[in-house]
This record gives structure tokens, C-alpha cells and sequence, in this order.
């Protein structure tokens, strides 16, 4: 009872959040990271002492020193405010899947991040933050941006049948969150899920079994699947009306945006967010560009210096405080991704993410005999407005080489594009200062997911000690 009096106060904040002037959003928002701060210095030793000299009561958010990921692994039994959430801890509830999806003493959802800007590791959420991100789910996935209603019980007509590709061979964020969603959530729609790294034939088998109204999972899955549509391989019938796709972990390009319009009749929307945060930000219907949930965190766009970039300025990395969860406080945690900010709309008081350029860890270290690294979301630039390509991937095939592979949309000019494409690479490497690197593109049939985590990876390196 106390998990639907939780969800219900959180949908009521959600919902005032919504139709908040932008003024007073930043007020609630000032609040919240400030009684974040003082619950760090409270709860936390490592916080004592990264603080030290900063009054939190005063200070701007932008006199916080940052959070890294070394850091906050190597301080992690000092952040956390409970010993049963130590990192020993919490590896050890993992080790037996019998415990995935599960809930930590009844409290705390546990899962590990997928290993993006790093080795994944394990995550801790109340699941009072979980429970927000579930009403921030329903709330703001209106039919229109300026509303925030649920949508109606359906006492005389069938449920949305909604299906979520999740990583269920690992503790992964989306199969928790799939297993530790409320209740209350099947009152307005039925929820199924597909492990995603499953066979291909099996997961198209399951698809067609299911007929969804609605779809959750990454980008690069939805350009397979509406590939798979294109070619007869499945049978979709999805409501143009009331059907969705949401994508988020991987990007979603112009490509597999005309592939699912073609395929389904719905054009996927984007979802942003990560293991240790949760969700960022999504893209509102009738919006065209994601809006960040500004009553649940704190996001900046700053520069390699850590100092906010102006909006429409390409970021080096973003900071994001979760205003939430408490069962690890994060102040200003860094990200690894390139992002532009843009204004806030009107009558609208969320910022709006205009661009998000990959991970800028994502690193490509050439010899040529000399060392060369080459940041691989540069590779993304030139793509970022290229509709004739549904589905790629940059892949280094050795320690002076790199090739992209490429899905043509139906009746391109094959090898003109090839042609484009390759010129677009190696005046990306010239400018990265590879000249010496070759490079080449190359047509494929289709591109195979990762196996660990389901994506089509759109940066793929050498490690560096093999390059």
C-alpha cells in the first residue's frame, strides 16, 4: 500500500512540475539539489571532505566540485548512506540471478550500468526514485506536450499492449525497471518483454506473437525490426493513433527514423538517460526535440573546464545531479557525452537537449607508426544529417585502418553514397590530424548487435593495447 501511496504523491509533484512557469521550476529545482547537498554532507564522510569550505546553503550549483566515476568508485563505501549498500555488498546480491529484479531489503532496486564510459558496475536506486520515474513515464507521454493527464482507465476496450526489450541475461537497468514497475501500471496497459540478446528468429517469432501497440528498447533494435517489416520477415499492425515507439541507449538517426515511418507509421521518440541517473530527458509528442526532466535533476552542459557553454554550443561533457534518489547522492556527476542545449519553450518550462553527439570517451587510438587518438563521436558529426543511410557502424579493422559499414535505404545510389562517405571520413581524420589512417566504407547487408548488450554499437575501437 505504501508503494501506491508513494506513486501517487509522485505523480502529483509531476504533474505540478508540469505546468510550472519556468521561474518557479528553477526554484523547486534550486531547492531540491540544496537539500541533496546537505543530505551528502550529512550522510556522507567523502562529501564532509569534498565540500569542505563550501557553504551549501549559499553557493551556486556550479561552486560544487564534480563527481567522476573514479572517484565515486574509489570513495564508494564512504558515499553511500547505508552500509548494507557498500559496493561488496551489493556485487554479492548480484551474483545470484535469482536476486535480479528483485528488490535489496524491500528498498533499494539494484542493477549494474552497461559499461558505456567504462567497466559496469552496480547501482543502487530507492525504489521511491523508481517509483517517480515511472510517474514521469505515464505523465509525460501525452498526445499532447501540454498536457500531463493518465490516460484513461479502459473499462470497455482493450488495454495498450505495451513491449519493452530489455538485457535479461544480466542485472541490467531496463530489465529492473521492467520488473519493479508498480502495479498500478497495468491498470492502463500490459506490459511484455523480450530479452534482447536473444536469437534474432526468436525475438521476431515473439514479436509477431505479441503484436504490440507499443515499443520500448534501443534505436538500432527498431532499425532491425523495421528492416525485418520492410522485407515481409514480420506483420506489425500498430495503431498509428495511439501506437509509440520509444528508443533511447543508442542514437536515434535520421536512418532508422525513416525506416520505422516506413515500416510502422510511427515515428520512434527519443529517450535519454543512463544507469547511474536514470532517466535525463525524452522527447515529448508534438515536441521536436527532447525536453530534460528539470524537477528531477540538474543537467549542465559545460566545458573541458567544467564551466557552462552558452546554449546552441556543443558541450565537451555534461554534469547531472539527481534530485531523487538517495541511495547515492551524486553532485555534479560527469557524463560522457557532447550535448547542445537550446532554449525553453514557450509555455514550456523544461530546457531542450537539441543534439547529443555519442560518448566522448569513445576513443580510436591509431599507430601510423606514430600514436594517434581520434575522439569516434567526430565520425558522428558528418552523420547526423545523413537520410540515405538507415543503419551504420564505424569499425576499426587494425592499427592504421578504419571502415564504415553501412545499410542503404532502398534506391540509393550505392556507389555514389560509398563514394560521399568515404570522402566524409577521411576529411574527418585529416582533421582529427590522422592523415596517415585509411579508411573505407563498405555496403552491408545488415549490421549484428553486440551479443552482451543487444545494441548495434556505432563507434566500435581496438582496445588500446591491441591498436
Amino acid at each position: 500500500m505504501s508503494r501506491l501511496f508513494n506513486i501517487l504523491r509522485a505523480r502529483r509533484a509531476v504533474k505540478e512540475a508540469h505546468f510550472m512557469s519556468r521561474a518557479d521550476l528553477l526554484k523547486l529545482q534550486e531547492r531540491r539539489w540544496r537539500a541533496m547537498a546537505r543530505y551528502a554532507l550529512e550522510v556522507s564522510p567523502f562529501y564532509r571532505r569534498h565540500l569542505a569550505g563550501i557553504d551549501v546553503e549559499r553557493c551556486q550549483i556550479t561552486d560544487i566540485p564534480p563527481m567522476t566515476k573514479e572517484l565515486m568508485v574509489e570513495n564508494w563505501d564512504e558515499i553511500v548512506p547505508d552500509k548494507r549498500l557498500r559496493l561488496a555488498e551489493l556485487e554479492k546480491f548480484l551474483q545470484n540471478p535469482k536476486n535480479w529484479g528483485t528488490l535489496l531489503h524491500g528498498r533499494w532496486m539494484v542493477s549494474t550500468t552497461s559499461g558505456t564510459t567504462g567497466p559496469g558496475f552496480a547501482v543502487p536506486h530507492d525504489i521511491a526514485s523508481v517509483d517517480w520515474g515511472h510517474a514521469c513515464q505515464n505523465l509525460r507521454n501525452s498526445t499532447s506536450p501540454h498536457s500531463a493527464s493518465q490516460p484513461p482507465l479502459p473499462l470497455f476496450r482493450r488495454r495498450l499492449k505495451v513491449l519493452a526489450f530489455v538485457t535479461a541475461t544480466a542485472p541490467s537497468v531496463s530489465a529492473a525497471l521492467y520488473a519493479t514497475r508498480p502495479w498500478v501500471g497495468s491498470l492502463f496497459c500490459t506490459y511484455h518483454s523480450i530479452n534482447i540478446t536473444a536469437p534474432w528468429n526468436e525475438i521476431l517469432a515473439e514479436v509477431q506473437r505479441i503484436q504490440p501497440d507499443a515499443m520500448m528498447g534501443y534505436a538500432s533494435l527498431f532499425g532491425r525490426l523495421a528492416q525485418a517489416q520492410l522485407n515481409g520477415e514480420l506483420n506489425l499492425r500498430m495503431p498509428k493513433d495511439k501506437g509509440y515507439i520509444w528508443a533511447g541507449g543508442d542514437a536515434v538517426t535520421p536512418g532508422i527514423r525513416d525506416l520505422c515511418r516506413r515500416a510502422f507509421g510511427i515515428e520512434p521518440f527519443n529517450m535519454y538517460g543512463c544507469g547511474e541517473t536514470l532517466g535525463i530527458a525524452r522527447q515529448w509528442r508534438g515536441m521536436e526535440h527532447l525536453h530534460c526532466h528539470d524537477d528531477m535533476l540538474v543537467f549542465e552542459a559545460v566545458d573541458a573546464a567544467d564551466q557552462p557553454v552558452p546554449d546552441g554550443v556543443l558541450s565537451d561533457h555534461a554534469l547531472v545531479t539527481p534530485l531523487i534518489n538517495k541511495a547515492l547522492p551524486l553532485l555534479r556527476y560527469r557524463v560522457h557525452d557532447r550535448v547542445k542545449l537550446g532554449p525553453v519553450d514557450a509555455h514550456w518550462p523544461f530546457k531542450r537537449i537539441e543534439q547529443i553527439i555519442g560518448r566522448s570517451t569513445m576513443c580510436y587510438v591509431f599507430k601510423t607508426p606514430e600514436r594517434r587518438v581520434f575522439i569516434g563521436t567526430n565520425f558522428l558529426f558528418f552523420m547526423d544529417e545523413q537520410h540515405d543511410v538507415a543503419i551504420y557502424q564505424f569499425r576499426q579493422t587494425g592499427p592504421d585502418a578504419v571502415e564504415f559499414l553501412f545499410v542503404p535505404q532502398p534506391g540509393v545510389d550505392v556507389p555514389a553514397l560509398q563514394q560521399q562517405l568515404e570522402a566524409l571520413m577521411r576529411r574527418s581524420l585529416d582533421d582529427g590530424g590522422c592523415t596517415s589512417v585509411k579508411c573505407s566504407a563498405r555496403r552491408v547487408a545488415q549490421l549484428s548487435p553486440d551479443s552482451r548488450t543487444g545494441k548495434v554499437e556505432q563507434n566500435v575501437p581496438l582496445p588500446d593495447e591491441t591498436a
